[in-house]
Formats: structure tokens, sequence, C-alpha cells
């Protein structure tokens, strides 16, 4: 079967979620997705933007999605995929708990919230959580990858989804995330989805950009494509 999610839109600027995810459903129970073949060697990452007030559908949705897979029965008599889900909000937590902060943290976020802003050279309390989660380039996606490693040693990673990118915006930028994955998850026949509360375009002149929420200036991201754009296929 072919055709792409692309151009399900509605009248109303709302998205027909349900559509959309009967069609990833497709894609990702496809033998060539799962197996990541005919991508040349690159590294299989995917992006699937949806309108920022549609979260809520979205995440009931990426739960069914992950059932869906895990208890299918595989057309070309393979195996049903097991999902691993990495919330990021949920890493957030975990990375200041293990150091026995977290109810330091919560403590002290009114007092540190003396100027509330998206920026955390002004904000003292996202400039600490950023400290904490992101001020060492190498601790979030460490984190990440160790997980992806336990889970896959137990068979639990055939597919990767990670999710909650607005909720940790700004002290975890998606595009940077993304970046910093290269080189620890490079497991070429495991696809990595990321859900994009926002939209990932791409062009010839601008090449691929990521807005949050459809509104904040745009990262660059080049390696990923885009689930909305992909042919449904055997």
């Amino acid at each position: 079967m072919t055709g792409s999610i692309d151009g399900v839109d509605s009248e109303n600027g709302h998205r027909d979620i349900d559509a959309e995810f009967a069609r990833l459903r497709e894609i990702m129970a496809s033998r060539r997705f799962r197996t990541s073949s005919g991508l040349a060697g690159e590294q299989p990452y995917y992006i699937y933007d949806y309108p920022a007030e549609q979260e809520l559908e979205v995440a009931d949705h990426i739960r069914l999605l992950k059932t869906q897979l895990e208890t299918m029965t595989p057309a070309d008599g393979g195996y049903a995929p097991q999902v691993l889900v990495i919330d990021l909000y949920d890493v957030a937590l975990e990375i200041i708990d293990e150091r026995k902060l977290l109810d330091r943290v919560l403590g002290i976020e009114e007092s540190r919230h003396t100027i509330v802003s998206a920026d955390t050279r002004t904000d003292k309390f996202l400039s600490l959580l950023d400290t904490m989660i992101a001020g060492d380039t190498s601790k979030l996606p460490d984190f990440i990858r160790d997980r992806y490693e336990q889970a896959k040693a137990e068979g639990k990673a055939d597919i990767i989804f990670i999710t909650g990118a607005g909720k940790v915006y700004p002290y975890i930028r998606a595009h940077a995330l993304l970046n910093s994955l290269q080189g620890r998850i490079d497991d070429l026949e495991h696809p990595l989805v990321l859900f994009y509360p926002g939209t990932f375009t791409r062009s010839a002149v601008a090449g691929s950009t990521m807005s949050l929420f459809g509104r904040l200036p745009g990262d660059n991201y080049y390696r990923a494509r885009s689930l909305r754009e992909m042919s449904v296929r055997a």
C-alpha cells in the first residue's frame, strides 16, 4: 500500500489524529521500517510532528500504538516489535532524583522563579535545571543510551519512541538531543521516532527546520526523516 500521512489536515486547523496514527501503524508494522531497509546505511531517525494543542490526543494514541505494534501478527512471518518509550520529562526527574536532589529542587522552585522566562539566562530556576540536566552535555544522552542498551539487551527496544519534548523546553531542546544521540544510539536496525509538538519542515532553501509549538524560532536538524511524508509500504 502506498500514500503518505501528509495531507490529512482538517479545515479547522486540527488534524485527524485517528487517521494519522492508523497510517503510522501501517508504516511501523512494515518489515521495511522495522529493519530500516533502503536507508543506505543512514541512521533511522524519524520525526512525527503534530499541533501542540492536540498533545493529549496524541499521547493517548502513542500508548495505543505501542500496544498495537507489540501485539500484532506480522504479515511477513517475522515478530511483533517491542517498543521502548522514553519520556523526556520522566528522564529529567530521574536524573535529578539520582543525585538525591529532587525534593530540594522542588522546594526552591518558587524562590528561584523571581523572573519567569523561557530564557535560561534570565530565569534562575530554568538555569538550575539546565545546569543539572543539560549543562554536562554528555549526561542526558548517556542516560538515554544506557536506558536503551538495557532495554535492547532484554529484547524490549525494537523501536524507540521519544516523547515529552514540549514538557522539557527550554532546558532540553529536541534538535540538540537528536544531535547528541548520534554516536550513542547507532543501531541501524532499530528505528528511533521523536514525537514533536510543533512543525518539522524541509525545503531546498532552508533545509530541515524544527519549530517547537509551531511558534518558536526554528532549529535546524538534517538527519531525521518526516514520518508524515513517508509512504506506507510493505
